[in-house]
C-alpha cells in the first residue's frame, strides 16, 4: 500500500522515551529506575535497556548509550526514522522481486508510495478489483493453477483461442474476448475521443503501468464487467 508498518512508530516511541529518560534529571524516580534498569543490564539480557540499546545499535548510534550528556531527541528521532524506514524499504524491495506471485506487481511498484487507488474515492469492490490484479490474487488461470499445480505453460487462457498464459497482462491486454470492452475503456481515458489512447502498442509492462496506476475508477470497472463475463462462460 506504501505505508510505513506500525513497528516503525513504535520503536521510535522506544527511543523517543530513551530520550526524554536520558535528559531527565537525577531526582526524578523515573531516571532513577532507568539508571537502576542500565546498570541491570550489564548482568542480564533481557532489560528494557538493552532492547533500546540493541535498537539504537543498529540504527548506527550505539555510542549514545555509553555517555549521560545531554542529547538532541529530534536529532536522534529522525536518524533512528531514516535508518528503520531505509531498512524496511530494502526488505520490502528484496521480497517482492523474490516472489514469482507478484510477477505484475514488482513492474508496477518500482517505489515506495501510497497508490492513487487506495486514496481515491472508490467503491470497496473497485477498490478489491484493482488490488487483486495488481497483486497477483484474481482469479485467473495463472493463479489458479498454482494451487492445483498446472505447470505455468499449461495456464492459458479459456476465454479466446490465442492459447497465451491467462496473466494480467493477457487479461488487460490481449484477451480478444474483451475487445469491446477494451476499446471503450482506451476511449473513456484518452484525453480526445477523437484520438483513443492505443495503450496496447506500448510495451506490456509500460501499459500495465499506465491503465493501473491512473485512471483508477474505468480501469476497476473494466476488470468487474471483463470479470462477469469471464464467470458467465467458465
Amino acid at each position: 500500500m506504501g505505508w510505513h508498518p506500525v513497528f516503525i512508530h513504535n520503536q521510535c516511541n522506544v527511543v523517543r522515551l530513551w530520550c526524554r529518560l536520558m535528559n531527565m534529571p537525577g531526582h526524578r524516580i523515573c531516571r532513577k529506575v532507568f539508571v537502576w534498569d542500565r546498570d541491570m543490564s550489564r548482568r542480564y539480557r533481557n532489560t528494557w535497556f538493552n532492547s533500546a540499546k540493541t535498537l539504537l545499535d543498529r540504527c548506527n548510534l550505539s555510542h549514545l548509550t555509553e555517555n549521560d550528556s545531554a542529547i538532541s531527541t529530534r536529532f536522534i528521532l529522525d536518524s533512528v526514522k531514516s535508518k528503520l524506514v531505509a531498512d524496511f524499504k530494502d526488505k520490502w524491495f528484496n521480497e517482492i522481486n523474490s516472489m514469482p506471485k507478484l510477477r505484475t506487481y514488482k513492474h508496477l511498484k518500482t517505489d515506495f508510495f501510497a497508490e492513487p487507488y487506495v486514496q481515491k474515492h472508490l467503491t470497496r469492490t473497485q477498490r478489491s478489483a484493482i488490488a487483486r490484479i495488481r497483486c497477483g490474487t484474481f482469479p485467473l488461470e495463472v493463479e489458479r493453477g498454482r494451487y492445483r499445480n498446472i505447470p505455468i505453460e499449461q495456464r492459458v487462457c479459456k476465454m479466446c483461442n490465442s492459447g497465451s498464459i491467462e496473466d494480467e497482462q493477457h487479461f488487460i491486454l490481449y484477451c480478444d474476448r474483451y475487445s469491446v470492452l477494451r476499446n471503450k475503456l482506451f476511449t473513456a481515458i484518452s484525453p480526445d475521443p477523437a484520438y483513443p489512447l492505443h495503450i496496447n502498442e506500448l510495451p506490456p509492462n509500460a501499459a500495465l503501468n499506465e491503465l493501473l496506476s491512473n485512471n483508477n475508477k474505468s480501469i476497476a470497472n473494466f476488470i468487474l464487467d471483463c470479470d462477469r463475463i469471464r464467470r458467465e462462460i467458465i
